[in-house]
């Protein structure tokens, strides 16, 4: 009767996996988004423009969200808890690997593959795993669940920023192996799918595994991808050029990296409170919300002339960007179902990796060309502006019922 119990939705068994999945966000992106306090360090080791620094994190961030799509269908079948801990053992090897680095393309393999692998086999499934437990509080725990991710950017790039003089970056890469090392296989293990044999939300019964064309073929996906795409082009400029971009103005290193975690402390107040409402004022139109408030948040970077508009910036774009991502996958289910949630958040966050690709790096080169950032800064609000509008013409499709 217990086992029985555990299985139903909304029960507190779920918020064991909530913790799991919080504290792997945690150690995995709060590490991968502490490489801006490194970029001074490997700009000068390796003697290299912003433009192809800025592409060792677009690698990573590339292939961890385009490994979404297949970690995402593997998770539905196989052990959620494996899958997420063979992702902590290969970002721990990438970091060791990437702190031996002695040229740039050997650092673009090693924390490419490394970190790029790492948040691909974990973060999707383990997601994907929370949607699972949850109907009626899905948004709530969908953002506590990435929240995680905020309480990493507070902490990791902070430290990381502090211990830069005393470590360097390779002693740097080697501290967030260990950090996750110890952390990551705990968290792991409390990561699993709920065993359901239907799909609570879906009126109709799914297939067994959902391929990347019956996915893009679902009604409202195709949007959904764009909405995605759009949204995303301009989430990681800030994590990777901020600190640059600080020291531009004149600021030290240690008002960059205090930049990150301001980021951290909004991503946080998004992601437990921003996506929270949406389980009450629709996840949709909340997400249509935070997408433009993402968009107005890069209008105040591009008239930040000091430390105390880019703390606003910092700030405030964390809390709308870290509520849009507590509501993807929350939005996702409600459209979609859950029982194939985890190819779903797969297929759909290889959106994010395109955009991941894109933005940091082309906001480098141009950055290489014309000397400013207003250019990358204006796109970005431009294409968050256009992913608000489209994100109000998601429904869900005919024959789903609501939750």
């Amino acid at each position: 009767m217990l086992q029985f119990s555990q299985e139903e939705p909304d029960t507190r068994y779920g918020w064991r996996v909530v913790a799991g999945a919080h504290a792997t966000t945690a150690i995995t992106f709060g590490s991968a988004y502490a490489f801006s306090a490194l970029f001074p360090g490997l700009s000068a080791e390796f003697n290299a423009s912003r433009g192809e620094i800025a592409l060792v994190f677009s690698i990573g961030a590339f292939i961890f969200y385009s490994l979404g799509a297949v970690a995402g269908p593997l998770a539905d079948r196989w052990s959620t808890s494996r899958l997420v801990a063979a992702g902590v053992i290969a970002m721990v090897i990438g970091y060791v690997a990437a702190s031996r680095s002695t040229s740039l393309p050997m650092l673009y393999v090693a924390y490419g593959a490394g970190v790029g692998i790492g948040i691909g086999l974990s973060y999707v499934p383990a997601i994907g795993a929370v949607q699972s437990w949850f109907v009626r509080q899905r948004a709530r725990a969908s953002g506590i669940a990435t929240a995680g991710l905020g309480l990493g950017t507070l902490v990791l790039p902070f430290t990381v920023g502090r211990l830069i003089p005393y470590l360097g970056w390779r002693g740097c890469f080697l501290m967030l192996a260990a950090v996750i090392a110890v952390v990551g296989p705990p968290a792991a293990m409390l990561i699993r799918r709920r065993r359901a044999a239907a799909d609570l939300n879906t009126a109709t019964p799914t297939p067994a595994t959902l391929s990347p064309l019956a996915a893009w073929r679902t009604p409202g996906f195709p949007l959904f991808y764009l909405v995605i795409v759009l949204g995303s082009f301009c989430i990681f400029i800030p994590y990777v050029h901020i600190v640059p971009a600080a020291r531009d103005l004149g600021l030290p290193l240690d008002a960059g990296t205090t930049l990150i975690a301001l980021i951290g402390i909004g991503n946080v107040f998004g992601r437990f409170v921003l996506a929270g409402l949406g389980d009450r004022l629709g996840a949709v139109r909340m997400l249509a919300a935070l997408t433009a408030g993402v968009a107005a948040s890069f209008v105040l970077w591009a008239f930040a002339d000091g430390f105390a508009m880019l703390a606003i910036f910092a700030v405030v774009f964390g809390a709308v960007y870290g509520g849009c991502v507590g509501l993807y996958p929350a939005v996702a289910a409600d459209l979609f179902g859950t029982r194939n949630i985890g190819a779903m958040l797969g297929y759909l966050y290889t959106g994010v990796g395109i955009a991941a690709l894109l933005g940091p790096t082309a906001a480098g080169f141009v950055f290489d060309r014309t000397g400013t950032y207003l250019g990358p800064i204006i796109a970005s609000a431009a294409a968050a502006a256009i992913a608000a509008a489209f994100t109000l013409k998601l429904q869900r499709p005919e024959g789903r019922t609501a939750p």
